[in-house]
Parts: structure tokens; C-alpha cells; sequence
């Protein structure tokens, strides 16, 4: 109890939380909120109440008004669009977003989904060859999630008389694609605002472009709600973990409640098979849907989810639904497999570890679900991680970071070592030669600790500042809906409250407990996962938790769920 640091997110803030909490006549928790997030006063009014027309115009990308006017000029002249997605959530359902917006207005579309393991990771020259085999010629290819470094796919592309569209996220190498146009704001310095976009989002904003301009030059576009496939990038948003921010923040919040609405038979039948039973949340995306999406590209075939996304008739969505289900469960069969065996090697010093990094392999562990386990590990370790499976003389892997460190810049200094790196900040995958991963691991471990500091790697709660009580009225209740959509980077709020007594409790579920805190002013039910009741009885304490509505038939109870705790007395 207690063994976590507590760190307050903000110092001296008492001055800004007055102020907004004047300004906006808010309850003063909200206005720590804002103030612990770093979210100004001339910010607030459009945090409460983004609006679609807050979404930037999209032709401040470079090149992107050349890739829409290529498309229209594809649809009139009835050549095919082959679009090369990727085969997470994130590819697939940019993948579907991009397709359905093309096929509204007249477009032959094909889209190619590259196999896992056939194929691996990428737009490649080989999986070019495979998607022309598939589907035959094209004039227009556009990438999404994918290609920022594919230039010898690209080249390869052009010299068949293919135009290319590049579609990403991902960090750029040293050298681009010579594509007709590359929508990747990680590529252009004046676009540092969308550079949290995800594939999807990337996708939407070619879509956006697309439609501006076919309604400019009176095209097409008329009949298109760009609005609706808003669904298609919430999914993809959340399940890529990018920052749920600025525009990403606009688009989740929307595409949730196009969620809610279940217009597609593929999104009714996920959200049934997921057993999502209440209003639907981000969290939802993360701990449900995305698992099964993804379950399709780890141990199965990805088309299955792009089928599902894209079904019309709710019978084939069901069908697609159940066999994302089964993927589902061999993919948690081989990670808790895999798991295991890598805490076993971790606890007999086995593994290449040190304060710092950690490095687990194993022979011929599935490689579709070793990412899935070094983020168990990053979690459960607190440190990088990299999780390699060795096959042969060669091992592929996934490597997860923590909130402080750029593992790509991490990578980039060990790019001697490696046959192959890429990824986000807190998500890369590597390939390497077996008898370099002993060395590797020292380069990169002496690479994290010139980055990070022990400090970086404490195992802290931040909390966004003190509260009482007595201020978690219903009106504080209708703002911190307004906060939402939570997730990466916008985490609920997390409070702490000092000297509540324990009023009551009992366990419930068997390892958790619920009851009531006290102190002078006003008291609230509580609920504490994973947490006995004897830690509770007859206790005072000092929490940090997060306020919420618990909803049990019918009805709505304030309630705080407990984080962490502290004995006072």
C-alpha cells in the first residue's frame, strides 16, 4: 500500500486555477484539470466544445490537392484505385474509410492487406507484385499507414506507369518516396500540430481533400458525409495509441458517437461479439474491438477484419465477427504462452536485462503477438523492452518504450546492428542477425541511459492536484464528460483526496472492495480493485482516484475509484 511515488502534475498552479475557474465559472476540479494539463484559457471554451469545423483544412499538406485532383481524374476515366493498407487496426480501417469514400463517388477500388508473415510489414516491391497479381493493373496507388520509407517500392511503382499516393504516420528515413504526394505531417515542420495523426487519420485527411476538392471543381462529393466514416478513424485513433489531442481529440470524440450509432452491419456485429454492453468508450476500442481486429492480422488473415468493416449485410458480419472471435482466442493462448515464458526467464536472469532495458527471446515464439507482450512487460517492468523471436539464424521483434523515451531515436543509434528498424516513439519492430542480439542489447542499453535517468523509470502515479469531497457535485460530473474522450495523453482526471475516513466497506467480486469515505464536509461511495477489505476497515486515509458515475439499473452514483492509498492513522 502506497509503495508507488505520487507526483503532482503541475507546481504553483493556484494562481491559473483561480483564474479559470473565475473565467469560465467552472467547479474548481475542472479547473485543476486544465490547469495541471497545460490547457490555456484561450484553449478551454473549444476543450468543452470541439466542433467538427475546428478540423483544419486539409490542403495545408503539401501536394495533397494533386493527389485529389489524380483521383477524380482516376474515377472519369474509370481506372482502378488498388489502395495498400497495413494489417493492424489502425491499416485496416484506413484501409475501409479511404475505399468507402472512393466508392461513393465512382471509383473501381481494390484494397490489398499484406499477410503478416507471407508478406511482412510494408509497402514492398514484393508485396506490390502480389497485389497486381491479386487484383491486376492500376494507373493510382495509394498507401495508408504504410510506405514513408518504402522508396524501392515506389520507384519500382512509377517505372510501371503507377502513380503513387503515400498515406502515413510513421517517421520518415533519411531519404522519401518519390510519390505523386506524401500526406505524412511527420514530414512537414509547419504541420507540427497533426503530427499525432494516426494511419486513419492521415487516410481521413486525403478523404477530406478529396471531397473539398471534387465539390470545388464540381466533380462529385454532394452525397458524401465525411462524418460518417468518422467511426473508421476513432477505431483506428485509439487502437494506434496516439495522443488523443487536438484534432485526433475532435474526430474520437465524433467517430464515438458514429460508433454508437452502429451504421454499419461489420460495427454492430464487433460490438456485439466484444460484449460491449453499456455506452460505448475509447476503452472499449482498446481492451475489446482492437484486440479482435487484431487478432485477424497476429494468427489469421487481416482480410477477414477489412471484410468485416466493410460487410453490408449484418448475417456476413456476423460470420466475419465469428471468426475474428476465434483468432481472438488463439492469440490470447499464445500470449500468455509466450508471457510466461518470458517472466520465467526475466526472474532466473536469463534475459539480456539491466536497471534500465530489458531484452526476452524465445525460438519460434509467434510473432504476431510479441508486441502485444513486450507492452505486458514495458508495463509490468517499467523499462523498454524488446521481445524477439529467433528463427534460425535470424530474429525478428517488437520493442515497447516508456512515456520518456523516443525508441526510435533509440534504435537509430543501434541502426549498425540491426537489418531492419521502424515504429513510433513507444512502438518499433526490429529485425537483426541472432548472434548480434547480445550486442545489440549493450548498444542499446548504453543508448537508454545517455537518454533517461533513473528518475524517468520510478514506478509514480501523477495526479492532477488536490480535491475535496464536498466539490463532486452533479454539476462537476457534467463537465468531466465534457473532458472526454479519454486515453493516451488525456487519462481521466486523477485527484487526491486527504483524511477521508472509511465510513464502510465490504468485498465484492471476491478481490475488491466498495463502501463508503467520510470526512466533515460530504462523503461518496468508493470501489477499489484488486484491493482486500481488511486494508480498509475503520481506516483514514489519503486516496488518489478517479471521480465517476457508477450506473447499476437504471440509476447514476457518484463514486471515486480508488488508484492508490495511503494510511494516515
Amino acid at each position: 500500500m502506497g509503495v508507488k511515488n505520487w507526483k503532482l502534475a503541475g507546481n504553483n498552479l493556484e494562481h491559473q486555477i483561480e483564474s479559470v475557474q473565475r473565467k469560465f465559472s467552472l467547479p474548481r476540479p475542472i479547473a485543476v484539470y486544465f490547469a495541471a494539463r497545460g490547457i490555456g484559457e484561450d484553449q478551454v471554451q473549444d476543450f468543452l466544445s470541439p466542433r467538427l469545423s475546428q478540423l483544419s483544412d486539409p490542403y495545408r499538406f503539401p501536394g495533397i490537392r494533386e493527389a485529389a485532383q489524380r483521383l477524380w481524374d482516376a474515377i472519369a476515366r474509370r481506372e482502378p484505385i488498388l489502395i495498400h493498407g497495413d494489417y493492424d487496426t489502425d491499416g485496416i480501417t484506413a484501409s475501409a474509410l479511404l475505399a468507402l469514400v472512393l466508392r461513393q463517388n465512382g471509383a473501381i477500388v481494390h484494397s490489398f492487406i499484406p499477410h503478416r508473415f507471407d508478406d511482412g510489414y510494408g509497402f514492398t516491391p514484393e508485396s506490390l507484385q502480389k497485389a497486381l497479381d491479386t487484383y491486376g493493373s492500376c494507373r493510382v496507388l495509394v498507401t495508408v499507414d504504410c510506405g514513408i520509407t518504402s522508396c524501392d517500392a515506389v520507384n519500382d511503382a512509377i517505372a510501371r506507369g503507377i502513380d503513387v499516393i503515400v498515406t502515413d504516420h510513421h517517421e520518415a528515413g533519411a531519404e522519401l518516396p518519390k510519390a505523386l504526394a506524401v500526406i505524412n505531417p511527420k514530414v512537414y515542420p509547419e504541420l507540427e500540430d497533426l503530427q499525432v495523426l494516426s494511419g486513419a487519420g492521415a487516410a481521413f485527411k486525403l478523404s477530406h481533400a478529396f471531397i473539398k476538392y471534387g465539390r470545388e471543381h464540381n466533380l462529385g462529393g454532394f452525397q458524401t458525409r465525411l462524418e460518417e466514416v468518422l467511426d473508421y478513424v476513432a477505431l483506428g485513433t485509439v487502437a494506434d495509441i496516439v495522443p488523443l489531442l487536438g484534432e485526433n481529440r475532435i474526430m474520437v470524440k465524433f467517430g464515438i458517437e458514429t460508433l454508437r450509432k452502429q451504421l454499419r452491419p461489420g460495427v454492430r456485429a464487433l460490438i456485439e461479439s466484444s460484449k460491449i454492453r453499456s455506452e460505448l468508450t475509447p476503452a472499449d476500442i482498446t481492451f475489446r474491438m482492437a484486440p479482435r481486429i487484431n487478432a485477424a492480422g497476429r494468427v489469421g488473415d487481416a482480410n477477414v477484419a477489412l471484410q468485416l468493416l466493410e460487410s453490408e449485410h449484418i448475417v456476413e458480419a456476423y460470420h466475419f465477427a465469428s471468426q475474428l472471435e476465434s483468432y481472438n482466442r488463439i492469440r490470447q493462448d499464445k500470449e500468455q504462452e509466450i508471457y510466461q515464458e518470458a517472466c520465467e526467464q526475466i526472474e532466473r536472469h536469463l534475459a539480456w536485462q539491466s536497471d534500465y532495458s530489458l531484452l526476452v527471446a524465445g525460438r519460434d515464439w509467434h510473432q504476431g503477438v510479441i508486441g502485444i507482450v513486450a507492452s505486458r512487460l514495458a508495463r509490468d517492468y517499467n523499462r523498454p523492452t524488446i521481445v524477439l523471436t529467433i528463427q534460425g539464424d535470424v530474429a525478428y521483434g517488437s520493442g515497447r518504450s516508456v512515456p520518456s523515451l523516443n525508441l526510435v531515436e533509440v534504435l537509430s543509434h543501434t541502426a549498425g546492428l540491426l537489418e531492419r528498424y521502424g515504429g513510433h516513439p513507444m512502438a518499433v519492430g526490429i529485425g537483426l542477425r541472432t548472434d548480434r542480439i547480445a550486442d545489440f542489447f549493450e548498444a542499446m542499453d548504453r543508448e537508454v541511459r545517455k537518454q533517461i535517468t533513473s528518475a524517468d523509470l520510478e514506478d509514480c502515479i501523477t495526479y492532477d492536484g488536490e480535491a475535496f469531497l464536498h466539490e463532486l457535485t452533479p454539476e462537476f460530473f457534467r463537465y468531466l464528460a465534457l473532458l472526454s474522450p479519454f486515453g493516451h495523453s488525456n487519462v481521466k482526471p486523477i485527484y487526491r483526496f486527504n483524511e477521508v475516513q472509511v465510513a464502510r466497506c465490504s468485498t465484492v467480486g471476491g478481490s475488491h472492495t466498495r463502501g463508503i469515505l467520510r470526512t466533515r464536509t460530504g462523503q461518496i461511495d468508493f470501489i477499489a480493485f484488486n484491493r482486500p477489505s481488511h486494508l480498509f476497515h475503520g481506516k483514514t486515509l489519503d486516496v488518489l482516484a478517479t471521480p465517476q458515475l457508477n450506473h447499476h439499473q437504471g440509476l447514476e452514483t457518484p463514486q471515486l475509484n480508488i488508484i492508490d492509498m495511503r494510511e494516515v492513522y
